[in-house]
């Protein structure tokens, strides 16, 4: 688990009539092993646009994110639970153009903050009985931190002088 705290909230956007448009996500996380960004050039009309695609990881959040998932009546891309009861909830995300550049240079290990509109993936042909997956489509992304180097230093340095 994280040392850091995750954090996840959602805003719905509404039209005159109370009709929800479209959800608005931030969320604070982690890009995990399997949550770093792949990055597609061959997108858009002419195929001249980039998109790159990843998953951010959320410790410890389950019951905000199943408000979202219940109200949308979706699912995330995985969701566990430890021994402990606490929650590991991976969300997929997606960035376009300059947004992808930035996506596809995070590292494992890193912390990010993420912001976008939530969209619903229709479910697939080979899983036609699966709930549609919940994504977020980026429209702000940041890094707050990197993953921190293992440094190795021998015993011996302090004792006798390195060369």
């Amino acid at each position: 688990m994280s040392r850091y705290s995750d954090y996840f909230s959602f805003e719905s956007i509404r039209d005159r009539e109370g009709e929800v448009i479209c959800y608005h996500v931030t969320l604070i996380g982690t890009i995990e092993t399997d949550g770093t960004a792949t990055m597609r050039t061959d997108m858009g009309a002419n195929q001249d646009q980039k998109m790159a695609f990843g998953r951010v990881t959320i410790h410890g959040l389950d019951k905000k994110i199943r408000v979202l998932l219940n109200e949308t009546g979706s699912r995330i891309y995985s969701h566990t639970t430890d021994i402990d009861g606490i929650s590991t909830d991976v969300i997929s995300y997606t960035a376009k153009d300059w947004r992808a550049d930035e996506a596809y240079d995070f590292e494992v290990g890193d912390r990010v903050l993420l912001e976008g509109r939530a969209y619903i993936r229709t479910a697939s042909n080979r899983n036609p009985d699966r709930l549609p997956e919940l994504s977020l489509t980026v429209t702000g992304l940041f890094r707050l931190s990197r993953a921190r180097k293992k440094r190795f230093v021998s015993m011996n340095e302090g004792l006798i002088p390195q060369e």
